[in-house]
């Protein structure tokens, strides 16, 4: 197993075990053209009335491998807590990309990007997947939501700009994005947590797609840029509800 040199120490904590005890089925999904997607799928509070939400989240280059479990060590936890505090009718999807692949085939630490004209191997999957997805549980329309950490926040932004009418929301977490799509992504809630000392991913990325969607009219931005935090932004947005709160629109408690 090859561990990130960004893990922290909650996160190695975490084991297999108690992620499926959180609920989160081991799955696997089967592309059309036979290619298959590791991930990981938690339906909550199903009994309720009302329709699903539901969210897709794509993990970091640290999460990567065929174990269907790194992924979960970080988002696996807190989204577990979440559901159950808040009793939301949710459909949450964890995939896993294979080791040497990324969610977008660009450098992470360049300035600027162009989203690429296909998406790769492992976009096409999640893509496939989160269609799926809405197919087999019929979420409400609005309530469809992406997010993503590090190489998954490159990917939780490329996305929403190849399916920008599929989703309402996004939480991305020192990703990266092609300014240029920020006018068709004006109607999102975007929740946007960046270190200001981060080395991997420029901090600029996140902070000029912020200044992006602002000047294309996106009135709902929370963008937090941490003074003291450097690539590690998630354990600060996991840190309370202030992210999902506002990924999941709910009142802060």
């Amino acid at each position: 197993m090859t561990l990130s040199v960004h893990n922290s120490s909650s996160e190695l904590t975490v084991t297999p075990e108690m992620i499926s005890a959180a609920g989160y089925e081991a799955l696997t999904f089967t592309g059309r053209n036979g290619d298959t997607l590791p991930y990981r799928r938690l339906v909550s509070n199903a009994d309720l009335p009302g329709q699903f939400s539901l969210m897709i989240f794509l993990h970091g280059a640290g999460s990567v491998g065929e174990d269907n479990f790194l992924q979960m060590r970080i988002p696996g936890p807190p989204f577990a807590r979440y559901m159950k505090n808040h009793r939301l009718k949710t459909v949450l999807l964890f995939p896993q990309c294979r080791a040497n692949c990324r969610w977008v085939d660009v450098p992470w630490g360049d300035l600027s990007h162009d989203l690429p004209e296909k998406p790769s191997r492992h976009m096409t999957l999640a893509m496939e997947l989160l269609q799926s997805a809405i197919s087999e549980f019929r979420p409400d329309p609005g309530k469809i939501y992406a997010g993503g950490i590090s190489m998954g926040g490159y990917g939780a932004w490329d996305i929403v700009s190849r399916m920008p009418e599929t989703f309402s929301a996004i939480l991305a977490i020192c990703g990266g994005a092609d300014v240029k799509q920020a006018p068709k992504l004006r109607h999102l809630r975007v929740c946007d947590y960046h270190g200001a000392l981060d080395t991997v991913v420029p901090t600029s990325r996140s902070r000029n797609m912020v200044k992006a969607l602002r000047e294309a009219g996106c009135g709902h931005i929370l963008y937090r840029e941490l003074p003291e935090a450097a690539h590690n932004a998630w354990d600060p947005a996991f840190a309370d509800e202030t992210a999902l709160d506002f990924v999941f629109d709910e009142p802060a408690g």
